[in-house]
């Protein structure tokens, strides 16, 4: 893929921008108000759970697949 260190550069700045508007975001929000006391660790694994279900619905690889950038020769 041509032009990947481009990409990767405004991928990270653009990464780091969003990052910060969603920490600024997140400072204004008092976590006791989004989930119950000691309720941390149960969201932590509701998430891993469904990220464990979505790679066993999922059957292509993760990202973009590199045969469909392979030049016709």
């Amino acid at each position: 893929m041509t032009g990947w260190k481009t990409l990767l550069f405004n991928s990270v700045l653009s990464l780091l921008a969003i990052g910060a508007e969603v920490a600024e975001q997140l400072a204004l929000v008092e976590p006791g108000a989004v989930l119950p006391a000691g309720g941390g660790p149960l969201a932590v694994l509701a998430m891993g759970a469904a990220n464990i279900l979505l790679r066993h619905v999922t059957r292509g690889p993760a990202g973009w697949s590199r045969q469909r950038f392979r030049h016709a020769g």
